[in-house]
């Protein structure tokens, strides 16, 4: 019988309030191992070395089940995840993708989610690909684009016209949040980074 299951339930589990379960495969399934090592286990150790962390560096069950699930794919090994519970606890902290002063910078940067940032080449700090007509590469820009690329590295923003910022910034165009980049700069706007 699987892991929260009760005779005579069937397909449904019981689990009091506050626990949660997760296990490296289904009641019908083997757990596969590779050089004497459960693929689960290896997964969810690389989940709370960091691998499963959000952008403030935040390790949950529910970010350790992701990483596991996404790491087996369609076909493999299928973990099992149950929980009843209304939140999540942070298993585990490590350093953040983006520190949280950095995040907050996106409500000043795009004073709303549709915002789009113009670039111009001055934010792109070298020479390359720069001619005679365009502006020289200014320090302030050249640190607002720094921490632009970073937004953009970590799935915030992208490039719009273009292909990647640097093209972005020679070409005078803009950048725009994506939805997980719109999702950061409410939690800044409303003061929970």
């Amino acid at each position: 019988m699987a892991a929260g299951s009760v005779a005579g339930m069937e397909n449904h589990a019981a689990i009091a309030e506050g626990v949660t379960i997760l296990t490296a495969s289904r009641s019908d399934q083997p757990s596969l191992e590779r050089k004497g090592h459960g693929v689960f286990t290896s997964l969810l150790i690389n989940a709370l070395e960091g691998a499963a962390s959000n952008l403030t560096g935040s390790i949950t069950l529910g970010s350790a089940y992701a990483h596991i699930d996404q790491s087996l794919g369609m076909w493999g090994q299928r973990p099992v995840f149950k929980t009843n519970t209304d939140s999540f606890v942070s298993l585990r902290e490590v350093d953040p993708a983006i520190s949280p002063d950095d995040l907050r910078k996106l409500k000043k940067l795009f004073p709303t989610e549709d915002y789009e940032y113009r670039l111009d080449p001055s934010y792109e700090p070298r020479d390359e690909g720069r001619t005679d007509a365009m502006p020289p590469a200014e320090p302030r820009n050249n640190r607002v684009f720094s921490l632009l690329q970073k937004y953009n590295r970590h799935g915030l923003l992208v490039p719009v016209g273009a292909d990647h910022m640097w093209n972005a910034a020679m070409e005078s165009k803009s950048c725009r949040l994506t939805l997980l980049g719109k999702h950061y700069r409410r939690l800044a706007d409303q003061g929970l980074l």
